[in-house]
């Protein structure tokens, strides 16, 4: 791999490059879909209750993540964003879905 085409690779990671690409997967409508809420909350109860709690835990991590992104995508980027309370719901969501995480994979025990 030459530096160019390692640089080319690298510009796709650019934050505008991101959100767009956020934004063409529709990822602002996934708080309001019903299938991915509760395919993921079943998904969580169904791992839970069989007792695979790491999957449980790690499942609850990546579906709590895809929700504050979902939300603060839906938020807008940029300073309209942060204003709306984007920045506020992807800290706040991204704490809620770590504490869920460390909580399930760590503390709770049987």
């Amino acid at each position: 791999m030459s530096w160019s085409e390692f640089r080319d690779f690298i510009d796709t990671f650019r934050t505008d490059q991101i959100m767009q690409q956020l934004q063409a997967w529709n990822v602002g409508d996934l708080n309001s879909n019903p299938w991915f809420l509760g395919g993921f909350a079943a998904a969580v109860l169904i791992t839970y209750f069989i007792g695979w709690r790491a999957i449980s835990a790690f499942l609850v991590g990546i579906g709590g993540f895809a929700l504050a992104l979902s939300w603060t995508v839906a938020q807008g980027t940029g300073t309209e964003g942060i204003q709306g309370g984007g920045l506020y719901v992807i800290v706040g969501g991204g704490a809620v879905a770590v504490g869920l995480f460390i909580y399930l994979l760590f503390i709770k025990t049987e």
